[in-house]
């Protein structure tokens, strides 16, 4: 049975003096060790024990409260808690609950945008690039997910428990709970590695449901189009679950995007994308970071198919989201994205300042994330970015610039890679100008 926990935001917020004495502790604590309840029932109950050994949400339609036939009211935990925080008899609290939901996989999505010196503005070779940089360090892309639902009890259902239950099952209630908050929490995966004691790595074997581990195979296998298939039917059985407004189901809409973007599916990743907004601000708030997640690649999408000014505007947005959040890399990739869509407008000054900006934050913010690789990748980039805009500007920097992100690029994609190759070709044409005439 979850723990039973009171809402302390709630507590201190209603009338009550901090100079009451609790009264009978002793006794108090003798009744509670020694009152039986009769737990909820086992539809409602998470199972730490299940066969793919996830914690499974208690459903909000499923959890009832009853209390025993025998069972003096003055008895019942609840009346002791009431009694020991609020002798004079007056509360304001709410009986909280709160679970998780089963693991799930999270996926970033492309988040930087690179600039390279394609003819005609290629925008199947950015995308092939990308997939590729996204493909070669898969570990770095994903992570295990869960929700945290914190409940509350309406005051009708709060009154309700203080009374004893005259019926049999028929009358014991029928007490809903209701969905205070719910909070995402992330914890990073790696494929081919043993999990850490300390919980920092995860096993996929061991925590995530066989359809999780099955979309991670077909991740690290390339097979993205299984993947969307296995992620469709996934978020066909979550929606069954949990309900269309869960937070569980807004985050299989922005891995539905990432998927379809990979098998270059790009109208329907578009259109989860914008799914996963429209989800992830009914559960998390109109700013919440995770928001941006998905905008960001809503305006990768746009900025692929020429729509700078939508784009841009999309990346605004997100960067005053991870201003306000103090979110450094959030706020670096971000500057370089905008940088890229004002070099695609023709405006080389202010992209050069925005990129510079962006890389001033993501310097700053090296070694603070949880994936390291995955900073550094994106710190690369926006490096091989400054050097290829001094480059076009004729800096006298730019060959320093666009070596240091080849060393880097290296470390993380490997020699054979096509951005790796790219910026060989840049560093070339600095170094000798005239054999690329």
């Amino acid at each position: 049975m979850p723990p039973q926990v009171v809402n302390m935001e709630l507590l201190l917020s209603s009338e009550v003096s901090a100079q009451h004495q609790i009264p009978g502790l002793e006794e108090t604590l003798k009744v509670i060790s020694h009152t039986k309840v009769i737990e909820p029932d086992s539809k409602s109950s998470i199972s730490s024990h299940s066969s793919d050994n996830s914690l499974r949400r208690k459903t909000k339609r499923n959890r009832r409260f009853s209390l025993q036939h025998d069972a003096p009211k003055q008895h019942h935990p609840l009346h002791v808690i009431r009694t020991l925080l609020f002798p004079g008899g007056k509360s304001m609290a709410y009986c909280n609950d709160e679970t998780l939901s089963s693991s799930f996989l999270i996926l970033d999505g492309f988040m930087t945008i690179s600039l390279v010196d394609y003819k005609d503005n290629d925008s199947i070779s950015h995308i092939e690039d990308a997939i590729e940089r996204w493909g070669k360090r898969l570990e770095t892309n994903i992570c295990v997910g869960k929700v945290s639902y914190e409940y509350r009890l309406s005051d009708e259902d709060e009154k309700s428990m203080g009374h004893l239950s005259s019926d049999s099952e028929g009358s014991q209630g029928q007490n809903e709970a209701t969905i205070l908050s719910q909070n995402l929490e992330k914890v990073p995966l790696v494929l081919d590695q043993e999990p850490a004691e300390d919980g920092t790595m995860l096993d996929p074997d061991r925590y995530l449901p066989p359809s999780h581990r099955m979309l991670a195979d077909a991740l690290k296998f390339q097979e993205y189009d299984q993947a969307v298939n296995v992620y469709e039917d996934i978020l066909n059985s979550d929606k069954q679950r949990y309900g269309d407004n869960d937070l569980v189901c807004a985050m299989d809409y922005h891995n539905l995007g990432v998927t379809c973007l990979l098998a270059r599916e790009f109208d329907a990743a578009l259109f989860y994308f914008q799914e996963a907004v429209v989800f992830k601000r009914a559960c998390l708030g109109q700013n919440d970071p995770t928001v941006s997640d998905s905008l960001v690649e809503i305006g990768i999408l746009l900025y692929l198919r020429n729509d700078y000014s939508g784009a841009l505007k999309i990346f605004k947005e997100v960067l005053e989201i991870y201003n306000e959040c103090s979110y450094d890399e959030g706020v670096g990739r971000t500057c370089n994205n905008i940088g890229c869509v004002y070099y695609r407008m023709g405006d080389t000054s202010t992209a050069l300042s925005y990129i510079q900006q962006a890389l001033v934050c993501q310097r700053r913010s090296l070694g603070k994330s949880e994936k390291a690789e995955s900073s550094l990748l994106n710190f690369a980039l926006t490096l091989s970015n400054v050097g290829y805009l001094k480059l076009g500007s004729g800096h006298l920097d730019a060959t320093a610039m666009l070596e240091e992100s080849l060393l880097v690029l290296e470390s993380v994609l490997g020699d054979d890679n096509s951005t790796v190759g790219k910026v060989k070709m840049n560093i070339n044409m600095a170094k000798f100008p005239t054999d690329q005439e």
